[in-house]
Formats: structure tokens, C-alpha cells, sequence
């Protein structure tokens, strides 16, 4: 019984949907071949049925994504290969939020400290009183006559 359910959903994805979501539709939308906006989009129509004839004769999904790697190069893929060159493609969005994350945070650490030129600054960043000595004694006075 477990068997049966857990080959279920692998039987439920249409046998082309694994080769038309690693490919680009080649018409210009810019979409991968499941995802073309065109109804009647005049490459991506023929190449799904192609792909649902090729996989009936009996061809297997990566060779069918080879063959369209050998007919329109590696940007028919809907993803980057991940060896060689397009590595970069894969670890740059992961390298720039890391140094992003730390340039923001020495920023926020910069931009809060207080400017070492400001009078009214101490060491902990709390802004001094400029009390002159005549009212700081006025104030002492006010206090004793408060107790």
C-alpha cells in the first residue's frame, strides 16, 4: 500500500513537463516551453509534441534536453549548468548578499557612532547639558529647598 502511494505522484507529472521545464521556448517570450504565454506559439506547440513523440519512442528526457543543448546551445536550458563557468551564475546572487549584508552592517555601525568632533557628545553617545555654573548652583538650590 505504501508502495502504491508513494509512486503516485511521479505517475500523476506529464512525461513531458521534466524535458519542457529545462527548456526555453526558442519564439522570444522568454518563458520555458511549459510556461509559454502563446497559445499558438509557433515553436513551442511543435516542440511539445516533438517531446511527448521522442519519449514515446522511447527516448529518455536527457537526451531529449541534449538534443536541444546540441540544436540551440546551452541557452535553450531553462537553468545554468552547474559546472564550469555558469558556477558563477550559480554562487554570485549568494556572494552579494553576503558582502551586502556585512557593507550594511559596518554602515549602520559607522552612521550610529557619534562624530568624534560633536562638543555635545560623551563616549557612550548620550548628548551632554551645556549648563552654565550660575544656573547648574540655581538648580542645586531649587533642589535642596525641594527635599
Amino acid at each position: 500500500m505504501a508502495l502504491m502511494l508513494s509512486a503516485a505522484p511521479a505517475a500523476a507529472v506529464p512525461p513531458t513537463s521534466s524535458v519542457s521545464d529545462a527548456i526555453m521556448c526558442q519564439c522570444g517570450c522568454g518563458a520555458v516551453l511549459t510556461n509559454c504565454p502563446h497559445q499558438e506559439c509557433g515553436w513551442g506547440v511543435p516542440a511539445k509534441l516533438f517531446i511527448a513523440q521522442q519519449l514515446a519512442n522511447g527516448k529518455t528526457p536527457e537526451e531529449l534536453v541534449q538534443y536541444y543543448v546540441s540544436q540551440y546551445g546551452e541557452q535553450a536550458l531553462s537553468a545554468p549548468t552547474k559546472r564550469g563557468f555558469n558556477v558563477a551564475a550559480w554562487v554570485t546572487p549568494f556572494v552579494v548578499m553576503v558582502v551586502g549584508g556585512v557593507a550594511i552592517y559596518f554602515l549602520a555601525r559607522l552612521w550610529a557612532r557619534p562624530s568624534e568632533d560633536d562638543p555635545a557628545a560623551i563616549g557612550d553617545g548620550v548628548p551632554a547639558l551645556a549648563i552654565d555654573s550660575s544656573r547648574l548652583r540655581r538648580l542645586e538650590d531649587e533642589l535642596r529647598k525641594f527635599d
